[in-house]
């Protein structure tokens, strides 16, 4: 009897010891996933760092109306980006606005045919023009709230067609060196298309050195030049400078 007794009491200390770890291992648990990471401190516990407000709002601007390139349309919403890529590379411009728009199925109406749609209209490549309610964040891309209003859309297709156009000198635009890069000839030419009230801008990259180019004047920055290209038939990715002449 003595001995199935001390077996019992053997027993009830394994469990109770074991119910007690449990118990100290959940409250560290519990400690831990309590602790505030948004704040970091030195080992004397001053403050060095704070992130709790690192992704507040910093701004809203109301009725405001931004135009973007369409880069994604998925999942119930849509991202425009303010310019374009080249590769790892992109050239952003100020008439284009970096945003996300929810997809709430608004009325989409085409730039150029005034027809009406649903937002399954809207592709990657495509221009948007909306208005609306735009919110900025410290660190995220701003959030447009288009609430009633329609949305504008330029397809991709009448976009080329525009810049095929401006490329020929079929159509007006002014051409100004983006950005130039010395060092390798690296160059982007910035056409700024005026058409209705609005401004569509497009820029081609081009390398001088390679292309062998007649350059006359000083490239800059911001400057207005006159470009002519061995075959401006061809599509924007196969041009070649035939020369450039600062203006």
């Amino acid at each position: 009897m003595k001995k199935r007794t001390i077996i019992i009491v053997i027993i009830a200390i394994i469990i109770i010891t074991i119910a007690l770890l449990a118990l100290f291992l959940y409250k560290n648990n519990k400690s831990n996933s309590q602790v505030d990471t948004t704040r970091i401190y030195d080992q004397n516990g001053q403050l060095i760092a704070d992130f709790s407000n690192i992704n507040e709002v910093t701004e809203i601007k109301e009725n405001l109306s931004i135009q973007g390139i369409v880069e994604v349309h998925h999942n119930g919403y849509i991202y425009i980006f303010n310019g374009q890529h080249f590769g790892e590379y992109g050239f952003e411009m100020e008439e284009y606005t970096r945003a996300n728009i929810d997809d709430k199925n608004q009325k989409c109406i085409d730039y150029v045919t005034s027809k009406e749609y649903d937002t399954r209209y809207i592709e990657e490549g495509d221009i948007v023009i909306c208005k609306g309610d735009l919110t900025s964040y410290s660190i995220k891309n701003d959030d447009l709230d288009t609430k009633d209003n329609p949305i504008i859309v330029l397809k991709a297709n009448d976009y080329n067609k525009m810049q095929h156009e401006a490329i020929k000198e079929e159509r007006t635009a002014v051409v100004t060196i983006g950005e130039y890069f010395d060092f390798n000839g690296e160059i982007y030419l910035k056409y700024e298309i005026s058409d209705k009230e609005y401004k569509l801008p497009f820029v081609l990259r081009f390398n001088v050195k390679e292309d062998n180019t007649n350059i006359k004047g000083k490239l800059e920055k911001g400057k207005k030049v006159k470009v002519e290209y061995k075959n401006p038939n061809i599509s924007t990715e196969q041009l070649v400078l035939k020369s450039i002449e600062v203006i």
